[in-house]
């Protein structure tokens, strides 16, 4: 097998394990919480808004760190660090004493993640340019599917065998990302001298289409940001559509969610191959119009059956963005800086993350579900015009 075929598929276990790593513990950490003491409502909701919160925020914060790392010492490093890290604070959490361990925990566990953020960087370094599309897209719909997946596996886990064995168990899968990385891929890096120049001032010299990083990193924060405006009140907007006294509103609102996740995770991996074929540039400015036209109209949904409908088309144009951002940043970015480009990037999507589901939260409660809703897809509508205006052609970097 091709080196850079092993190193995909090993990337692709470990972004899956990774991101069922992160999400799996959404479902279990207010139940968690409640095991510790935390049963008054208000204080199960703080908390556990905290400790998810906070592993994004720290994430954002520390993924330029990592990049830069990353490009001095190697990328299977970092992919080792993330995966050891992550194994070791999943174990930690099933020890957990006090609301307080959970939070500090989870805090450490965004520190050290990165694993999906470098296997982009390892994967768009290794593979062919003309497979890269379709490499970055199966990376992609991976890395969805585990946190598609995660809730799933940590519920069922921990209702099987208890909430504290299901940290220890996802460690234990972890563990296995671990050791697949550490045997299975090889790489062929010469790492930077000890002092070498990684300014912003060197970044920007080396990339001969910094206007266009400038332009895709825009585009990352607003495809983060609108996209997770959404999900913290889209539960309640099917409420609001089926009736408070109607049966099955979880169960309702979980299908919403997955509907769009799946529909992402095929798209992925299909759309890939045209981000090959057609170019990242195509690819990202007609998703970006194609998602924010098929949001509004979910302003005027009145039955779940529409809703869902809606979602599932917008779940597949949301496959082409990710694999398109990450492709076009490929095609510009010498491999030496790969790292740091890619890493922040991954900040940059975590933060519009954190601050999308603070913002939206914000429109619905000041201007209803469907101000957010028309908001949302005009941002990102406008955001895809903006795209096709300013992105030129791709101006290959010197790989």
């Amino acid at each position: 097998m091709e080196l850079w075929k092993r190193t995909l598929y090993v990337c692709l276990f470990g972004a899956f394990m990774a991101s069922v790593g992160l999400s799996q513990a959404a479902p279990l950490i207010p139940l968690y919480l409640q095991d510790l003491g935390v049963l008054d409502q208000a204080d199960l909701a703080n908390w556990s808004g905290l400790a998810m919160g906070m592993t994004y925020l720290m994430v954002a914060l520390f993924a330029p760190f990592w990049g830069k790392l990353a490009d001095r010492k190697g990328r299977k490093l970092i992919l080792l660090r993330a995966s050891l890290g992550m194994t070791i604070t999943n174990a930690l959490l099933g020890f957990a004493q006090a609301p307080e361990h959970i939070v500090i925990i989870r805090i450490l566990n965004g520190m050290i993640s990165g694993f999906f953020s470098g296997s982009i960087t390892l994967v768009a370094t290794q593979t062919p340019q003309a497979q890269t599309g379709w490499a970055l897209g199966l990376l992609s719909a991976a890395n969805l599917g585990g946190s598609l997946l995660g809730p799933m596996i940590g519920g069922y886990i921990g209702g099987l065998f208890g909430i504290r064995y299901a940290f220890f168990i996802v460690s234990a899968l972890l563990g296995t990302a671990f050791l697949s990385t550490l045997f299975f891929v090889k790489e062929e890096f010469t790492p930077q001298p000890k002092g070498a120049s990684q300014s912003l001032s060197t970044l920007k010299a080396s990339i001969p289409d910094w206007k266009g990083l400038i332009y895709i990193s825009v585009g990352s924060f607003i495809f983060a940001f609108t996209t997770m405006a959404t999900a913290p009140i889209l539960s309640v907007f099917v409420q609001q559509i089926v009736g408070q006294g109607a049966e099955h509103i979880a169960l309702l609102a979980g299908l919403a969610f997955t509907v769009t996740g799946l529909a992402q995770m095929v798209a992925s991996s299909v759309l890939g191959k045209y981000i090959d074929k057609l170019g990242p540039r195509f690819i990202l400015w007609t998703s970006f119009i194609y998602v924010g036209l098929v949001t509004i109209p979910q302003a005027f949904v009145t039955d779940i059956y529409t809703l869902c409908i809606l979602r599932f088309l917008l779940g597949i144009g949301l496959g082409g963005l990710l694999p398109g951002i990450n492709t076009y940043l490929s095609s510009i970015t010498p491999k030496a800086f790969a790292g740091q480009v890619f890493a922040y990037n991954q900040s940059t999507l975590f933060m519009g993350y954190f601050i999308g589901s603070l913002g939206g939260s914000f429109i619905a409660s000041q201007w209803g579900f469907g101000t957010m809703f028309i908001t949302t897809g005009a941002i990102i509508a406008l955001t895809g015009v903006f795209l096709k205006v300013t992105l030129g052609r791709t101006r290959t970097a010197n790989h």
